[in-house]
């Protein structure tokens, strides 16, 4: 899942269903209900969902590692192999 943190900060309903493992006819009729698992809001007619609360309904924590902190962790690792 790990291309969630791809996408852009907000998505529209067919990305939202697809991450969440729903059928899209079952994502609108949530979201008509007002049972959609997580935030959401129209915008222009079209629901929209942020990136982080479709995140955090699907349990997916929302830590980013970074290109620098993994030059960090390679330079300290290398640094232990001289003790």
């Amino acid at each position: 899942m790990t291309e969630v943190f791809a996408l852009p900060i907000k998505v529209d309903m067919k990305i939202a269903a697809k991450v969440l493992g729903l059928r899209l006819a079952t994502a609108y009729r949530l979201a008509r209900a007002g049972e959609f698992p997580c935030r959401l809001r129209k915008e222009r007619g079209a629901y929209v969902i942020r990136l982080y609360d479709l995140m955090r309904s699907a349990g997916i924590q929302d830590v980013r590692v970074l290109d620098d902190d993994i030059e960090a962790g390679a330079r300290f690792a290398a640094e232990g192999d001289d003790l």
